[in-house]
């Protein structure tokens, strides 16, 4: 069974993720933010998050 699409949830987990960020140091979060802003209306904003979950893919391939 699917779970039914909740925009709300998916509100309150961005909130969680601001907070999430805004608790990483600057110089983690600023890099990042630089170039997210530098790329996204090239390349948009889904593209730029699979290239970050294909590098974390990648990273926790690596872990293990």
């Amino acid at each position: 069974m699917s779970k039914e699409f909740n925009p709300q949830e998916m509100d309150n987990a961005a909130a969680e993720a601001e907070e999430d960020l805004n608790n990483l140091p600057d110089e983690v979060v600023n890099p990042m933010a630089e170039w997210w802003y530098k790329w996204f209306m090239k390349a948009g904003h889904k593209r730029l998050g699979r290239i970050l979950v294909n590098i974390a893919k990648e990273n926790i391939k690596k872990e293990v």
